[in-house]
């Protein structure tokens, strides 16, 4: 008897052990998770500068309840495309945008936010808070038609069932078990080890919520650069009439210009015409009068001569 409370006392302490070198490795994991390298800093400016480059949506597309479902299934399907690292979310709408042949009508952003609003839903619809009335009409898991298939796809999820983990004598690693009532269960759960489980519950909730706000911030991100691209096209396109405005205003400026030269030059000419031909008129009277007045003065000395003859 002895000897079996020692061997139990041996297996305890090196489950506690065990649990605490868990959690502390799961600890640096965590704190490794809150602080991205920059290398994963870069890798999301990466994205998010060739989400502007494809950028071209449809705004007026509508999500079909056939859309819907085949995005549901298919995105319960290809999880394995959905590794929480960054981009991978990006790129696993890729991909779904190409078999489903929507690529050019969406972005991978919209598909990713449509399934986001879905996974949230979900998740409210699933773990409804208490004391909240349905008097309304609001959706409840009966009457929400999306319900049944994403919880086909989402169900089993940690974020959405969390597992109930306990350390193991016979493992180093944490196993999901069903809960239990049992007088043995309650004495191999002490309260160092409901913190453990507590704790490990807590670690994969905190790394679900870092996915998806890491994949808001993606989300965002493409957003934004959809809405500076869309500025910067309007600003492109404003720029491009006042330069064709600035070029039309330029060319009824020249189109003046030469009207009122040409005027200026036929104005000139008639004024250089009227005085040419006053010239010349004027130089004709001063001739008539030039020989008029010799004709007189001739005359005059051809009567002197002759008064001359005469009085001889």
């Amino acid at each position: 008897m002895h000897t079996h409370s020692g061997e139990s006392f041996e297996c305890a302490s090196m489950d506690t052990t065990r649990a605490e070198i868990s959690h502390n490795a799961m600890q640096r994991r965590l704190v490794a998770a809150r602080a991205p390298s920059a290398a994963q800093s870069n890798k999301m400016e990466g994205a998010c500068a060739g989400a502007e480059e494809s950028c071209s949506i449809t705004l007026q597309f509508k999500w079909t309840d056939e859309k819907t479902e085949q995005l549901i299934r298919w995105r319960a399907a290809n999880n394995s495309l959905f590794s929480g690292k960054r981009n991978a979310a990006v790129k696993g709408f890729e991909t779904f945008l190409k078999e489903t042949a929507l690529q050019g009508v969406l972005t991978p952003a919209w598909v990713k936010k449509k399934w986001e609003n879905l996974k949230q839903k979900y998740k409210e619809l699933k773990c409804p808070p208490t004391g909240v009335s349905t008097e309304g009409g609001e959706d409840t898991a009966a009457s929400w038609k999306w319900f049944r298939a994403m919880d086909e796809a989402l169900g089993d999820r940690p974020s959405i069932t969390p597992p109930i983990l306990i350390a193991s004598a016979n493992t180093d690693a944490a196993v999901s078990s069903p809960p239990s009532t049992t007088d043995s269960r309650e004495e191999v759960e002490t309260p160092v080890r409901r913190r453990r489980r507590i704790d490990l519950l807590q670690y994969f909730r905190e790394l679900e919520e870092k996915r998806d706000e890491q994949e808001m911030e993606v989300q965002k991100r493409e957003e934004r650069m959809t809405r500076e691209l869309a500025e910067r096209e309007e600003r492109r396109e404003k720029e491009a009439v006042e330069r064709e405005e600035a070029r039309e205003r330029r060319r009824l400026e020249r189109e003046e210009k030469r009207e009122q030269e040409r005027l200026d030059k036929e104005e000139r000419r008639e004024r250089e015409q009227i005085e040419r031909e006053e010239r010349r008129e004027k130089e004709r009277m001063e001739r008539e009068d030039r020989r008029d007045k010799e004709t007189k003065e001739r005359e005059e000395r051809i009567i002197k001569i002759m008064e001359i003859i005469a009085k001889k």
